[in-house]
């Protein structure tokens, strides 16, 4: 039986909200109403929460699983790692979704380092190098004796390359690769092409097919893809910088549902809206990407747009009625 996502999203926003601790009593009685509102609810609810509670019982396992899998050569090659894990694939399958609940992702299992939404993280590698982690990103590290590698599996990563000559220092997504030739950089993942936002010396960055490369100095920036490389309007890389740092999202005449989805990939739980019926609105703003909560409520106070929340985890944001 076919479940719709909106089900499996509402769904795992009610484990979410029960794993936390006791409902109060209107939240009791919105998940009775929930419940009973479609026979579907409480077969989708009890799977995740059978799924959920097995792979929590696989977290402690994370040492000797990844060494298992890197002796079988079964290392990540553009699928989720934790698809070789017991069959976890076919459970994900059957999922339905990439749950990510409470910022907990499976795959998280088999990462070198990675940071959960709203977090911020600053390691200084074995070479000097320093890398620091968006919310929500991901990567792995591989400082062998003929190249730094760092592979960027999701996110941002911004990072200070410490040097030297006889070991080159690339930052790797399926998308691409960029060579640092300098020192200070930041490279993100979106859907289907990374970007690179040059802030001190220069970079060559390089589609994956290697049919195309660009070399990219202070304040430049370039999307890459699997069979290209193109430029994108200058920044100023001092203010980038601040704003990075800051955890802020700068938006200059964003789309609200391009903002929205910003902002979801840095909160814990479910941003729920209409992006059509959203989308002529437009967002010039400096928002805090590590209080989401707060980015909200200036964007209700600047838009005519209303915010719901069912749960700490479930958010519904719609467009406010014209006034008559």
């Amino acid at each position: 039986m076919h479940v719709d996502d909106s089900i499996e999203a509402q769904a795992a926003e009610w484990v979410l909200r029960l794993g936390e601790g006791e409902l109060s009593e209107q939240e009791r009685q919105a998940f009775e109403r929930w419940r009973q509102l479609d026979s579907r609810h409480q077969a989708t609810f009890d799977r995740i929460s059978s799924v959920v509670a097995q792979l929590h019982g696989l977290c402690s396992q994370r040492r000797p699983v990844r060494a298992a899998l890197e002796a079988n050569g079964k290392r990540r090659n553009k699928v989720p790692r934790a698809r070789h894990l017991l069959g976890l694939g076919v459970l994900l399958a059957n999922l339905g979704l990439v749950m990510h609940l409470g910022g907990y992702r499976i795959d998280d299992l088999f990462v070198d380092l990675h940071t959960a939404p709203g977090e911020w993280h600053t390691r200084t590698l074995e070479d000097g190098s320093r890398i620091t982690l968006y919310g929500n990103s991901a990567v792995d590290l591989n400082l062998g004796s003929g190249q730094r590698r760092v592979e960027l599996l999701r996110g941002q990563v911004l990072v200070d390359v410490a040097p030297d000559p006889g070991r080159p220092f690339v930052v790797v997504t399926d998308e691409g690769s960029f060579k640092a030739l300098g020192t200070r950089f930041v490279v993100s993942r979106g859907q289907g092409q990374s970007e690179l936002s040059m802030l001190h010396s220069s970079v060559a960055a390089q589609s994956a097919d290697h049919s195309q490369a660009l070399e990219v100095r202070s304040g430049g920036r370039v999307w890459v893809r699997p069979d290209a490389v193109g430029r994108l309007p200058d920044i100023d890389p001092a203010s980038f910088e601040q704003a990075w740092q800051g955890h802020q999202l700068v938006v200059e005449q964003w789309p609200l549902p391009k903002v929205l989805e910003a902002l979801g990939r840095q909160r814990r739980g479910h941003l729920q809206f209409d992006a059509a019926a959203l989308a002529d609105l437009k967002v010039s703003a400096v928002l805090p990407l590590d209080d989401t909560q707060r980015a909200l409520q200036l964007l209700a106070q600047a838009l005519p747009i209303c915010l719901q929340s069912f749960t700490p985890l479930w958010t519904r944001i719609e467009r406010r009625p014209a006034e008559k």
